[in-house]
């Protein structure tokens, strides 16, 4: 039984997590912002967004 609760709550967890990244419509990381994250945790410094 508890078995069963936990397979549940494993499905709805995966469930919820596709729908959000169905909804936020998640573009694919860019080469250059994979370089530049990449370079300003190097330099020890968080990148800002803007």
């Amino acid at each position: 039984m508890i078995s069963y609760v936990i397979l549940g709550i494993s499905f709805l967890y995966t469930v919820i997590r596709i729908l959000g990244y169905f909804l936020r419509g998640r573009r694919p990381v860019k080469r250059e912002e994979i370089d530049e994250r990449l370079l300003a945790a190097l330099n020890g410094g968080d990148r800002t967004r803007g």
